[in-house]
């Protein structure tokens, strides 16, 4: 820490590992069954931008990785650079456990090439009942998970999320995953690629 971050009292945040990516495993059963949410078979991983060389060699050796773990699973990897130049690998695959398992391969990949700090967040994407979207968005940062419910009603123009919804699930899988305390901190992601 500097001397000017030490002068004003503001503090470096301590990177969280994405071991508690694992707690989605045991949810997502709480998920499908008390909450008929249905996982899409899509994740993603969001991140700052990367130049494009180390990006490049990342994309290769996590689809290397997905070849040599996933050859039961047939997971898939796409790699995707929204408008903002945040960087995404998607990844698809019928198999949920293997898919959180392989967002936390691919995390620990990033944060042992000294990519940690660039890491935003991971999203799980779920159907509802209704076939509305629902996302399970786990901010690396503060190791925590949050529901994000974008309204589906609306046009494009008019961006609101489901707020009941979203505390809602708080409230129903709270004992479940670890769920961010801040509400300001449940940052909404338009415009999802997945």
């Amino acid at each position: 820490m500097g001397f000017f971050d030490t002068l004003f009292g503001r503090q470096k945040p301590v990177p969280v590992g994405p071991e508690r990516l694992f707690a989605m495993s045991t949810a997502q059963l709480a998920l499908e069954t008390e909450q008929h949410l249905t996982p899409t078979g899509n994740a993603a991983i969001c991140f700052k931008g990367v130049a494009s060389g180390p990006f490049k060699d990342i994309q290769k050796e996590l689809e290397q990785l997905l070849e040599l773990t996933s050859r039961d699973d047939q997971l898939s990897i796409k790699p995707f650079e929204d408008k903002f130049n945040y960087r995404w690998f998607i990844f698809s695959g019928k198999d949920f456990q293997a898919l959180v398992t392989t967002l936390h391969v691919a995390s620990e990949t990033l944060l042992s090439k000294g990519y940690g700090s660039m890491l935003m967040f991971a999203m799980f994407a779920f159907k509802d009942e209704k076939g509305h979207e629902v996302y399970w968005m786990y901010n690396y940062k503060r190791g925590y998970f949050y529901p994000f419910v974008p309204e589906t009603d609306i046009n494009d123009s008019q961006r609101r999320r489901d707020n009941a919804e979203e505390m809602r699930l708080n409230a129903a899988i709270g004992k479940e995953l670890p769920v961010e305390p801040e509400l300001e901190r449940w940052f909404p992601v338009w415009e999802v690629p997945i």
